[in-house]
């Protein structure tokens, strides 16, 4: 059960109020988060196809760093990046190497997009720098810098510490002996400073997780005296209590679609 307005309300029924508490108060002022990428909040890479006339090669472009910042308003249902740095590995093109590349924001072109508060949902158009080492590749028509216009689709979920965003671009770019096509996944975890000592509702056994192993914590601690690293962080349905209820909740939630844990952080002890 949660406790809403001073009354209980079913652990079942999904709250608009973990989405208000980070993503979105109903107000005019822009918020911004800023996020880095991470193979841990999924999967980074960008997948480069050439044109049969040119070989038809598939490159595949592995992102290991970076970070964005955007900012959103959902009043005026509107988004745009404010900063946005890529680390990609080198590849090889016609037997020469890249070297490593960079993407970059264009800070002179402006941003804008779309933002949808209830959805969670955002789409952001932008120039993009592509930096790396031409000096070979150069003679094919490949030049550093490279800039691209695109518009990255994506979208927010989780909640709090644990917020993380999920992108998607694909389409088509010129060099001088063609075009190509591409498409880019990318994950990324919001960054959100924690007190020391305090932790994300849900996170029982504090690895900056969701997963089975929050509700194996939570009973652990409650029924076989083996201490939570956060056992703050085990009352999650909002009724004052740390009990069973809290990891059918955590249960519910990861596997049945159930409402998310609650968004402020809490003590751990």
């Amino acid at each position: 059960m949660s406790r809403v307005n001073g009354s209980l309300r079913p652990c079942w029924v999904v709250p608009v109020v973990a989405l208000l508490l980070f993503l979105g108060r109903a107000q005019a002022a822009e918020e911004t988060v800023t996020a880095s990428f991470t193979d841990r909040a999924g999967p980074n890479h960008y997948t480069v196809v050439f044109p049969e006339e040119l070989g038809g090669q598939v490159i595949e472009m592995p992102i290991t760093g970076g970070q964005f910042r955007m900012a959103f308003d959902a009043d005026a249902e509107s988004a745009r990046l404010i900063e946005w740095r890529q680390d990609i590995a080198p590849i090889t093109i016609a037997g020469a190497s890249t070297g490593p590349i960079t993407v970059t924001m264009d800070a002179a072109q402006p941003s804008s997009g779309a933002y949808d508060a209830g959805a969670r949902t955002f789409t952001v158009g932008a120039t993009f720098i592509l930096e790396f080492d031409d000096s070979v590749l150069s003679q094919y028509g490949f030049v550093s810098p490279f800039r691209l216009q695109a518009a990255e689709q994506g979208a927010f979920y989780g909640t709090g510490s644990l917020l993380r965003a999920a992108m998607y671009l694909e389409g088509t770019g010129q060099f001088g002996l063609g075009e190509f096509q591409y498409t880019c996944k990318t994950s990324a975890e919001v960054l959100y400073d924690l007190p020391q000592g305090f932790g994300q509702p849900g996170d029982v056994n504090a690895d900056h997780e969701f997963d089975i192993g929050d509700p194996i914590a939570c009973l652990s601690h409650l029924y076989l005296g083996v201490e939570a690293p956060c056992p703050g962080a085990i009352e999650v349905n909002g009724d004052g209590r740390e009990d069973l209820s809290d990891a059918v909740c955590l249960l519910g939630y990861l596997f049945l679609g159930g409402p998310e844990p609650l968004g402020d952080p809490v003590a751990c002890k």
